[in-house]
């Protein structure tokens, strides 16, 4: 039975997940298609290539630190907080990517992004991947501090907007169980925005009306998910990493010594996590770490 791998976006809690997937990759275990929205679509490029551990995560927080990566200059200047360009394009070839091994990998992506003009989210899967990977510019292309990502004759921003946990596109595609990474903690439910916010979202996108409507109604939709991620999870269908600690941020959110420990606790509560994984998609137990390799043709107990 397949096994879905479904990442929640986040900012900087990201980080999070990042050390989940470390702990995932640690033990080998592998999925045959993974779910991203933002954070999670950025996540999932370092998980396909294979180049998920402690020593690239520092080597990318020590980057944030560069103006080029995110600033108000960079809003200034380009419209967009975030410096797509040198995230996407400059840095992998610093670090550097492993171009070949995402773009060979057996494992199959799903990118969440928002199509602007029906409100509804598009996704785009390997092929659709430039080594620009346009798709993942726009799938963390957040409202208000970044441009519009024309793609594929869609008009696009962040993938979060329309389903910001993408677990029903999973399920819409066969996999029956899933593992979900999550950034909030259990107990997070998102509020509804204020007149204010609404006016804004007006000025800002009145031309896209069903983009509008659909970003007021994000705290549902994000709810609604949470909820349906809960109900498989005690079904047995799921099994959710999340934050054992409330994740924060202080004046100095770039520093490696803020994100490491949020990195770290992915790493524990992902390590955590395994054996239930183990258990309910693979019928194995911790004596068996050889076997932990998820695919299309593994039975489930």
């Amino acid at each position: 039975m397949p096994v879905g791998l479904v990442l929640e976006g986040g900012g900087m809690r990201g980080w999070y997940t990042s050390g989940v997937l470390t702990a995932f990759k640690e033990e080998h275990i592998q999925f045959p298609a993974v779910y991203g929205v933002s954070a999670g679509a950025l996540n999932a490029l370092a998980y396909i290539s294979g180049q998920l551990n402690q020593h690239s995560a520092t080597s990318y927080m020590k980057h944030m630190k560069d103006k080029r990566y995110m600033s108000v200059g960079n809003l200034r200047r380009t419209g967009s907080f975030f410096g797509f360009d040198f995230m996407l394009e400059e840095l992998p070839h610093q670090i550097p990517f492993d171009y070949g091994t995402f773009f060979n990998s057996s494992i199959g992506l799903q990118v969440g992004t928002t199509n602007l003009q029906t409100g509804k989210a598009v996704y785009f899967n390997k092929s659709d991947m430039d080594e620009s990977f346009t798709a993942v510019k726009a799938s963390c292309s957040l409202p208000f501090i970044s441009n519009i990502v024309e793609y594929h004759d869609y008009p696009l921003l962040d993938g979060g907007c329309s389903e910001p946990i993408p677990i029903e596109r999973s399920l819409r595609d066969g996999n029956e169980r899933n593992v979900i990474v999550l950034t909030q903690e259990a107990a997070f439910r998102e509020k509804q925005g204020s007149n204010f916010s609404h006016s804004v979202l007006k000025m800002k996108y009145g031309r896209y009306p069903n983009f509008v409507h659909s970003f007021e109604q994000h705290f549902q939709i994000y709810n609604h998910e949470i909820a349906l991620c809960n109900r498989l999870e005690q079904e047995g269908k799921a099994v959710i990493v999340r934050p054992h600690n409330h994740i924060s941020f202080g004046r100095h959110y770039r520093e490696t010594v803020q994100l490491l420990p949020i990195y770290n606790m992915g790493v524990s509560d992902g390590r955590e996590k395994l054996p239930v994984i183990q258990k309910l998609f693979l019928g194995i137990n911790e004596s068996c770490p050889s076997q932990n390799i998820f695919s299309e043709n593994t039975s489930a107990s």
